[in-house]
């Protein structure tokens, strides 16, 4: 009877451990969504991938987790591997505008300039705003490195038309005049976009550097110490530092 007993309950007990886990609720599946969403807006891309691909064993079909995953994957610049979690964003909400910018910037990065161009232009259509001002910077972004600098200055005259607030815009303007040899328009752009976001170092480094090719030295290396105040301990900041010091040496 005893030995009955025994055998009933370690069947219960192997029963007990072969369960499936219980199926996660609606409210549970968002609230991790959300959190991975969280961790990629603090610049964690590595951890918002681990939690986007936990999101994914309970909801593999959700082009939202299938997106994240993606940008997640891009933020580490893992170009491929985030096509493929793209690719099955856009395959299930094509029209989506967002998908369609975040693979577009992964299929420049990989040198698809053509297939980039169409998902931005499907961006550029999108009935959200926001993924419209996107689209159209991505575009001049795809100008610029294709160097049609003209092109890529009319997208980003167009994103600022659009929201003269645009930081992404001003800068990107600014290159493209300047890689066209337009300094003092590019001095322009980038003085904007300091003014938009005055603890930028690059802003305040690209700033600095064209001014100097403008022969405007003092100015451009006041400037240029802003960017080393800015990032003492970063790349920005020793660029500068290092401008600063062939200037120096020009002086002597």
């Amino acid at each position: 009877m005893r030995r009955l007993s025994a055998l009933a309950l370690a069947a219960a007990t192997l029963a007990a451990g072969c369960q499936k886990a219980k199926p996660k609720t609606s409210a549970e599946l968002l609230l991790n969504e959300r959190m991975a969403q969280v961790l990629l807006r603090d610049n964690r891309p590595a951890e918002a991938e681990k939690a986007f691909r936990e999101c994914l064993k309970d909801d593999p079909k959700n082009p939202e987790v299938l997106d994240g995953l993606g940008v997640a994957m891009l933020m580490q610049a893992r170009y491929k591997d985030s096509l493929v979690p793209l690719d099955k964003a856009v395959a299930l909400a094509p029209e989506n505008g967002s998908y369609r910018n975040n693979r577009g910037v992964v299929l420049m990065e990989l040198g698809r300039f053509k297939d980039a161009q169409d998902d931005f232009t499907v961006a550029a259509a999108s009935q959200n705003s926001d993924d419209r001002l996107s689209a159209t910077i991505n575009l001049g972004r795809l100008w610029q490195r294709e160097g049609d600098y003209a092109a890529a200055e009319t997208e980003f005259s167009s994103a600022i038309a659009r929201d003269p607030k645009t930081y992404a815009a001003y800068v990107g303007r600014a290159v493209a005049r300047e890689s066209a040899g337009h300094l003092e328009g590019a001095a322009e752009d980038f003085l904007a976009a300091v003014k938009l976001d005055p603890s930028n170092a690059d802003a305040n480094l690209r700033l600095g550097m064209v001014l100097i090719s403008m022969q405007k030295a003092d100015l451009g290396k006041r400037y240029l110490q802003r960017a080393v105040d800015l990032d003492p301990a970063g790349d920005t900041g020793a660029r500068a530092r290092l401008l600063l010091e062939k200037e120096a040496l020009k002086a002597q």
